[in-house]
């Protein structure tokens, strides 16, 4: 039985097909530290401070420094600490005591790797009854075949390139497969607060 599986013609909007490639050049350290220490540098030759060169120079220092902080793990875990506890528990009302479904949200290569461990080991607990990829690539659905998934329990969609449409996609599917299911939210704690 093949996975249900939606994919999308893509996108007429020129900024979305461009969308991943411009963040992965911004958030990549060693090319955004570079133009950072450049788009500094150029402001503080060319605008007339009263700063003499050496306090320059330190204040420039300076800046690179605490920006390329952001990249070390100390930072990362600090700043990863923070945003899962920004979210509320959750709640289990009356209404949703029934198996609730996975939905797996995140992008990049190791965040579809960290969340189909997850969600596989989720299924084979039977703490849910199915997974579905919301705005993924379909190798992320193979991915939980490779770990035992039965593809009858995953679905998912390659169409959802913003968080509105994670939720519109999504919450058609689990209107015409799953109607009143609750749903436990995989994902990494960067993507957390946007996807919650």
């Amino acid at each position: 039985m093949p996975i249900e599986w939606q994919t999308c013609p893509p996108d007429p909007l020129l900024w979305i097909q461009w969308r991943e490639p411009l963040l992965q050049l911004l958030l990549t350290p060693w090319l955004l530290l570079p133009l950072l220490a450049i788009g500094f540098g150029l402001v503080l030759c060319l605008l007339p401070w009263s700063l003499p060169w050496p306090w320059r120079a330190l204040l420039f220092a300076t800046v690179v420094l605490l920006s390329s902080g952001i990249y070390s793990p100390v930072a990362t875990d600090l700043m990863s600490r923070w945003l899962t506890a920004q979210q509320p528990d959750a709640v289990v009302t009356a209404s949703h005591r029934s198996i609730p479904l996975a939905v797996l949200l995140g992008r990049g290569p190791q965040i579809p790797q960290a969340t189909t461990a997850e969600a596989a080991r989720q299924l084979h607990s039977n703490a849910v009854a199915a997974v579905y990829v919301s705005g993924d690539q379909p190798s992320t659905a193979q991915r939980l075949l490779r770990l035992g998934v039965p593809p009858e329990r995953v679905a998912g969609d390659s169409c959802s390139r913003t968080t509105w449409e994670n939720d519109t996609n999504t919450s058609l599917w689990l209107q015409r497969h799953h109607p009143g299911a609750a749903v436990l939210l995989i994902t990494d704690p960067w993507q957390q607060p946007r996807a919650a």
